[in-house]
């Protein structure tokens, strides 16, 4: 097979530059897991939110933001987007942490609101009074419909001629004059441009490749759902977690999703719960609220993949002409996949990055590979 770009890696970043790059020319998708997003897109909160410590991250996802309330024609029949809301909370001491999140969200452009106690109560009555003097809440954070999304993503990219291939793990990567063959069980392919969307596997996709590692880290985060709560009606409750991220709790069709908001370092695999995360998680929603959680309906891991500065990274480096890494999302791959898609494909035709980004104070060299603050960590 002969393609232009040769994506590796179906999760939301992978199926994201499918959609982008199929415009431009001919696209292979590889996945090796049996269907798309199976790691770490299909194990997510699915929150739309910019309330983001990290630069780079925070202004991607905003970035994001029209592509979601407004997708093109044709994309998907249902809305992406869905209120929800965002609620952080915590004590008199922690004021300065809250102050910082707040001023996250006005730097770029999002209406951040300033709570005392009753009212962070009215929007989620299970708080313990005791616990909690300040809350910041995000009234534009929504719900992420992950699958209405990474279908939008996937159908487009084959109506554009993409080819989509499951079942199909990687066992060579090599760069033959100007092209890349990469070699899998259905035979070779032959392409321009390989792009790396392997999530917590993008080292060792590299190292396929014969290149360096580039730091990316992948992190393990444990949830689970437990039984709505017969005092409460959550139906318009908000996305809830502490200022320490401790935990969070979301509202689910038929139930509350919650977690310990954990990043444990982990070697890239099919993540699993620990029972000690969950307890934990259990014992700090309870502390904090009223919330009587007993055996929860089901509990799962997913994988987030950081790169050493908390910012993700879309671009080449000097030593790997037409290698092109697509990683660190961290838990913002969902969010930040338009702008993310966007400007993978920009990067790859030698196109500039879109003026919705680039307005945002975002430049190529923020999301480089090469960029300053990954080289000052690795030594």
């Amino acid at each position: 097979m002969r393609v232009d770009v040769a994506i590796v890696g179906g999760g939301i970043a992978g199926a994201s530059a499918a959609y982008f790059l199929a415009r431009h020319g001919s696209v292979a998708l590889i996945e090796r897991e049996e269907h798309f997003s199976y790691h770490s897109s299909g194990r997510t909160a699915a929150q739309f939110t910019v309330g983001i410590g990290a630069t780079t991250m925070r202004r991607m996802a905003q970035a994001s933001r029209a592509f979601f309330e407004a997708p093109p024609e044709g994309f998907s029949e249902q809305p992406i987007l869905s209120p929800r809301g965002c609620l952080t909370v915590g004590r008199r001491e922690q004021e300065a942490t809250l102050r910082r999140l707040e001023a996250n969200l006005a730097s770029v452009g999002a209406r951040a609101d300033r709570l005392g106690r009753d009212e962070a109560l009215a929007l989620f009555p299970a708080l313990r009074p005791e616990k909690l003097d300040l809350g910041v809440y995000e009234p534009d954070a929504m719900d992420i419909d992950v699958d209405v999304l990474l279908q939008g993503y996937l159908r487009g990219a084959k109506a554009a001629g993409a080819v989509l291939a499951t079942r199909s793990d990687i066992r060579a990567i090599v760069r033959e004059g100007n092209r890349w063959r990469l070699t899998w069980a259905g035979g070779d392919i032959l392409a321009d441009a390989v792009v790396n969307a392997a999530g917590g596997w993008a080292d060792e996709v590299a190292a396929m490749a014969g290149l360096a590692p580039l730091g990316i880290v992948a992190h393990r985060r444990t949830a689970f759902t437990f039984a709505l709560q017969k005092d409460f009606d959550t139906r318009s409750w908000p996305h809830v977690g502490s200022v320490d991220y401790d935990w969070y709790v979301k509202p689910e069709p038929g139930c509350l999703m919650g977690s310990l908001a954990d990043a444990v370092p982990v070697a890239p695999s099919d993540a699993y719960p620990e029972d000690i995360d969950v307890a934990q998680a259990i014992e700090n929603i309870e502390r904090d609220t009223r919330l009587s959680i007993g055996r929860p309906i089901s509990q799962w891991a997913g994988l987030r993949s950081f790169a050493r500065d908390r910012n993700p990274v879309a671009g080449m480096r000097e030593d790997a002409p037409g290698f092109f890494w697509l990683a660190g999302q961290g838990g913002c791959g969902i969010l930040t996949s338009p702008a993310m898609g966007q400007s993978i494909a920009a990067l790859v035709t030698g196109a500039p990055l879109p003026e919705a980004i680039t307005q945002l104070g975002v430049a190529s060299e923020d999301l480089s590979p090469e960029r300053e603050s990954l080289r000052v960590i690795a030594t």
